[in-house]
């Protein structure tokens, strides 16, 4: 049995934001910008597959259904959803003290 990790479909994210509260490991962050592409008015999330650990808490947060699990073989090296080598631009989001979420 292989590690599973969380991915989005990008077109199904409205950038709600309700799944990021429910990752413990902070590896779901929205993009610092907004892509100009994009339809949605709100910059999207994306998973930081070197902060995800695969535990899948976030799943049935998301109302759009954007958040699946994929599956990492088991002798693999690297995350499958690495694509660079660099993680994308994210907005950090206050967890804890004033106006923070409060919990994760």
């Amino acid at each position: 049995m292989g590690q599973s990790m969380v991915a989005i479909t990008d077109a199904d994210c409205t950038g709600c934001d309700l799944c990021i509260p429910h990752c413990p490991f902070e590896a779901l962050l929205p993009l610092a910008t907004n892509p100009p592409e994009r339809k949605h008015k709100k910059r999207p999330v994306v998973v930081i597959a070197s902060q995800c650990v695969g535990c899948l808490s976030c799943i049935g947060s998301c109302p759009t259904k954007a958040l699946h699990e994929i599956l990492m073989p088991p002798i693999s090296i690297t995350s499958p959803l690495l694509t660079t080598s660099d993680d994308p631009e994210t907005e950090q989001i206050r967890r804890w003290g004033k106006k923070g979420l409060g919990w994760a």
